[in-house]
Formats: C-alpha cells, sequence, structure tokens
C-alpha cells in the first residue's frame, strides 16, 4: 500500500524527490503538467505518494509523477 510523502501547503522538497528517485526540477515540472491537466492552480495543495501517484484532497487520484518525466 502506498505511503503518503507530501500533504503540506509549500512546495515539495529535495527529500521527497529524493524520495521518488528524481530531481526536485522534474519533480516540480511533472506537478505544474498534472496540476494543469486535471485543471487545477498552481497554489492548489496536492498529496503525494511513493509510488508516484498524486491526489487531490479527496483522495482522488489525478496524476502519476513517473508519467511525466
Amino acid at each position: 500500500m502506498p505511503q503518503k510523502i507530501w500533504s503540506r501547503p509549500d512546495n515539495p522538497t529535495r527529500a521527497v524527490a529524493t524520495r521518488l528517485g528524481i530531481t526536485r526540477e522534474r519533480l516540480s515540472r511533472a506537478i505544474h503538467v498534472i496540476k494543469r491537466d486535471a485543471r487545477l492552480r498552481p497554489a492548489d495543495n496536492v498529496t503525494i505518494w511513493d509510488d508516484g501517484t498524486v491526489t487531490v484532497d479527496s483522495d482522488v487520484q489525478i496524476g502519476n509523477i513517473y508519467d511525466e518525466i
């Protein structure tokens, strides 16, 4: 079962990118694409899981980091 690794209002840290095995820049680009495709604003909060899944507050999956890198 995936574990939540980020759900704070600010930008994910380098530790989140490291845990996913990617650079922080790639993580940032992937999140922006996922948010844009889900019609979210850049400031909207998302949750990142250790399998790369990205969900909104209601735990609805809106994308996966690994699909965007």
